[in-house]
């Protein structure tokens, strides 16, 4: 099990203690008892980085965000001097606590975390920084570190030292979940390889869009509405000359909105809907992802509608065409870019990791993101740096724990002597289990206005990646099983992980 997995597990627990000790931990802070606390990760990449961030949150407060750092015994006893001066660190950072999970004991020292509680004491007594030990974590279970950890020092929030940051306006940074940021429609195998392949290019050779024509009327419609603005970084929405946003713009002129697909329409009046795809591919059977068009309420599609109704209003078509490209780009771009960061494809920096260039040598040599090598390089690296298979561990025990107690949970009679399953009410229990007993998870806000299903974005990548099985188009469930996961491929992903 990788280093990230044990404190995504660790993390969890660390947040459910702290969720029972509220009047302890926040004092008189937020309104009492109405605490909401949940581990998620970094979604800001300035060093130092922590290995997880635990988020409270209170109606009648502001967010509390504490950092996270876990250690293993096999980082050795100096990774206890380590994780303090890290701790310290984060408090700098901007983070308004700190959390160590250490060992309990190592072979050369019996007690690390009396050791490291006594230099706090001796240092600054006053200081946020909470301290837990463990002892090995039981994988069989449901909450693997429940009973397993001990705080060795605790703190109240509202008595301890507050640090000034030198990061200003951290402190309102983003988190993200504790899995790797996916989005079904965008999180595609084709996807990755391309953008971190287009960060090898421009890293090599610096950016070159000479070959890229942008259609006179949108060079226009930009002019008009940002008239200082560069068209290429406008309509890729990347203001800088970062390699994350020559890279972008590369992969987005190259791969989603590149030559063919830009113009909105095909003859002159009546005008048609130019429907070209995009050139990333979905499969290895030759069909690519659309964009701006394929539905009757695609961009592309509303606009051709206003143009045929009155074409004198071209100018302002491709004006709000403009505005949507952009738009639609920065969407794209936060999820791919973020998704590979998450996953170890690439550095905070933005370039290649040793990871994500081997990602890219495998796509290049057999010429193709879907083939053997590429694809079980990205599986491995999603399941252990991405978190997938924490989130698979979970899914399985808490439906073996659900179904053992009521073999037909989530079972509707069918009509005909049988039962069928219902996997919309199992999907919400599992998203409230989730939320209120492992605190993986935000209930604060409904996903997208209430349209979103739990889990869609992540049952959608497990599927493509072959981790779950499916029936038809979807995800496979059965009657006193719950979701049926691909354990044979789980354990070769997570075999392979280790020779990477």
């Amino acid at each position: 099990m990788s280093h990230d997995t044990e404190a995504a597990y660790a993390s969890s627990e660390v947040a459910d203690m702290i969720m029972r000790n509220q009047a302890g931990f926040f004092g008189t802070m937020g309104t009492s008892g109405l605490w909401s606390v949940c581990a998620m990760r970094e979604g800001d990449r300035r060093w130092p980085l922590a290995d997880g961030v635990i988020l409270a949150e209170n109606s009648a407060h502001s967010d509390i965000k504490i950092a996270f750092e876990y250690k293993r015994p096999n980082e050795g006893v100096h990774g206890i001097l380590t994780a303090l001066g890290q701790s310290f660190a984060y408090l700098e950072k901007g983070y308004h606590a700190s959390v160590m999970v250490i060992p309990e004991k190592y072979s050369s020292h019996s007690a690390p975390g009396a050791h490291v509680r006594r230099v706090i004491e001796a240092t600054a007594p006053d200081i946020p920084i909470s301290i837990y030990t463990y002892t090995a974590p039981d994988l069989s279970a449901v909450r693997p570190f429940r009973g397993r950890l001990n705080c060795v020092r605790d703190i109240s929030l509202p008595n301890c030292r507050k640090i000034s940051a030198s990061s200003s306006g951290f402190a309102a940074g983003s988190v993200s979940t504790l899995w790797a940021h996916m989005r079904e429609g965008m999180s595609h195998p084709d996807a990755f390889f391309r953008y971190c392949q287009a960060v090898k290019i421009v890293t090599a050779a610096g950016e070159n869009l000479g070959e890229i024509k942008i259609p006179d009327r949108l060079f226009d419609a930009v002019g008009r509405i940002a008239p200082s603005a560069d068209v290429y970084k406008y309509l890729a929405n990347t203001p800088g000359d970062t390699v994350s946003d020559m890279a972008w713009r590369y992969a987005w002129f190259h791969y989603y909105f590149w030559n063919d697909l830009m113009p909105i329409y095909r003859g002159g009046s009546p005008f048609t809907v130019n429907d070209m795809p995009t050139r990333i591919r979905l499969d290895e059977e030759g069909h690519y992802q659309g964009l701006f068009s394929g539905r009757t309420d695609s961009i592309k599609s509303k606009l051709v509608d206003k143009l045929n109704a009155n074409p004198a209003d071209e100018d302002a078509v491709w004006e709000e065409y403009a505005v949507k490209v952009r738009k639609d780009s920065h969407s794209y771009r936060e999820v791919i870019d973020s998704g590979m960061y998450h996953i170890g494809f690439l550095t905070p920096g933005g370039t290649l990791t040793e990871l994500g260039y081997k990602y890219v040598d495998a796509c290049e040599r057999a010429s193709s993101a879907y083939a053997g090598v590429p694809m079980e390089i990205l599986r491995a690296a999603v399941l252990q740096n991405g978190q997938y298979g924490a989130m698979l561990h979970y899914f399985y025990k808490l439906s073996e724990e659900k179904f053992e107690s009521n073999l037909f949970a989530f079972a509707i009679k069918d009509g005909q002597g049988g039962y069928k399953f219902d996997a919309e009410a199992y999907l919400s229990w599992l998203d409230d289990e989730f939320a209120h007993t492992l605190h993986l998870a935000k209930k604060s806000t409904i996903r997208a206005g209430g349209t979103r299903k739990p889990f869609q974005a992540e049952l959608s990548l497990l599927k493509k990646l072959g981790f779950i099985k499916v029936k038809g188009r979807s995800a496979a469930y059965r009657v006193g099983v719950g979701l049926e996961i691909n354990w044979p491929q789980v354990q070769n992903s997570m075999t392979y992980f280790h020779t990477l």
